[in-house]
């Protein structure tokens, strides 16, 4: 039960974030590319979550990054190598440990 609760709350963290994000979702069928831009160069941590908030990727982890745009490519693939399923997704970019950039994805492998 509480977990569920944990969920219903993410997701409704998530709607309710749609102003500041990439709404309408970014629809994704098969690998994406994620482009984010970085005010500073530093170290950088880019993380895939469901809607439950639970890191299913880590697609960059303590990466010296320079300051400009860069990107992450996800295939949609979980850390375990396999398809978490189709769904809601938060991709989380962090710069020195601050997060600084948040996308949404609605992932549908047809």
């Amino acid at each position: 039960m509480k977990l569920s609760y944990f969920c219903l709350l993410a997701v409704l963290c998530t709607f309710t974030a749609c102003e500041d994000s990439s709404y309408p979702f970014q629809f994704v069928e098969d690998t994406v590319t994620v482009q984010y831009n970085l005010s500073s160069a530093g170290t950088v941590d880019v993380t895939v979550a469901n809607d439950c908030m639970y890191t299913v990727r880590t697609l960059v982890e303590s990466v010296e990054q320079e300051e400009g745009t860069n990107s992450a490519v996800w295939d949609l693939l979980d850390d375990l190598g396999e398809y978490p399923g189709d769904g809601l997704y938060t991709v989380e970019v962090y710069l020195n440990g601050i997060r600084v950039d948040v996308q949404v994805l609605e992932v549908s492998r047809l």
